[in-house]
């Protein structure tokens, strides 16, 4: 018997037993998702743009998956019901942060999973309440020569759809153009920039930091719980997105030291 069990021990340290993590799955939703080529640019919106890097970062980690952006596309498009329900729950989210809970639970139980992560942008001013897309702006104000201080507002919400609660809500504001409130674009080369700049910020800011602070509602107090793109740890200032943050290691200009860290919602840092 002693002899059964040594071997039974040399068997159990040659093939280990594997430990399996637990998993979440979040269903990333943009508010802008159906809108494909929507814009005068036919560039993908803001909300896009941001998830794809949240999805990005969740699938590079440890325990959280999510199903790209065009796979999730894809689907809605190809249910009637599915996509006649998304498009009004997220008209409504979009439009006044409006959660239709039961909505947003179907949608969830028809990808399979148990968390929904929401996330609008949208082109705000303070002197009016009307929400635009950041390319129509950029079209207004170059083809007329618009001088005004607009800036592209973010808002995600994380959705526990099972008992019906908000897990986690962050808001990042982000002033657009330059010094001078001056935001245009006269040619495709200028306006391609603008993109690389929103994907730049995108991968250095809001999409990075929401997928940490979604992290840490499923695996508290965890130490590096998101591994970040390697693109973003040489990334310099941007001349059309100016950075706010107060000391965030990525952007060093004298321009953002002494702004107000609220304006990026709950951020994470040194993760």
């Amino acid at each position: 018997m002693k002899y059964f069990y040594r071997i039974l021990l040399l068997v159990l340290l040659m093939f280990p037993i594997k430990v399996w993590a637990v998993t979440f799955n979040v269903l990333v939703l943009p508010a802008d998702i159906l809108n494909v080529c929507n814009n005068y640019y036919c560039y993908d919106e803001a909300s896009n743009v941001f998830a794809e890097d949240v999805i990005e970062n969740f699938n590079n980690s440890r325990g959280i998956t999510a199903p790209t952006i065009e796979s999730v596309r894809a689907k809605i498009s190809t249910n009637p019901n599915l996509k006649a329900l998304t498009a009004n729950t997220l008209r409504k989210y979009n439009r006044a942060n409006n959660l239709d809970m039961q909505a947003i639970k179907n949608i969830s139980d028809a990808f399979g999973a148990k968390s929904v992560l929401l996330i609008s942008s949208a082109a705000t001013t303070k002197k009016s309440n009307l929400r635009r897309s950041i390319w129509e702006v950029l079209d207004l104000s170059s083809r007329f020569s618009i001088v005004y201080p607009y800036e592209l507002e973010t808002n995600a919400v994380l959705i526990d759809t099972v008992n019906g609660l908000v897990m986690w809500s962050g808001n990042y504001r982000k002033r657009l153009g330059n010094n001078n409130n001056e935001f245009k674009a006269k040619t495709p080369s200028e306006a391609a920039l603008k993109l690389e700049q929103l994907d730049m910020y995108s991968k250095a800011i809001v999409g990075r930091s929401i997928a940490q602070n979604v992290t840490l509602r499923f695996f508290p107090k965890s130490s590096d719980p998101v591994v970040s793109p390697k693109s973003t740890q040489n990334a310099a200032p941007s001349t059309f997105f100016r950075m706010n943050a107060p000391t965030y290691d990525v952007f060093k200009s004298k321009e953002i030291k002494n702004e107000n860290e609220s304006d990026f919602g709950e951020i994470i840092y040194g993760l």
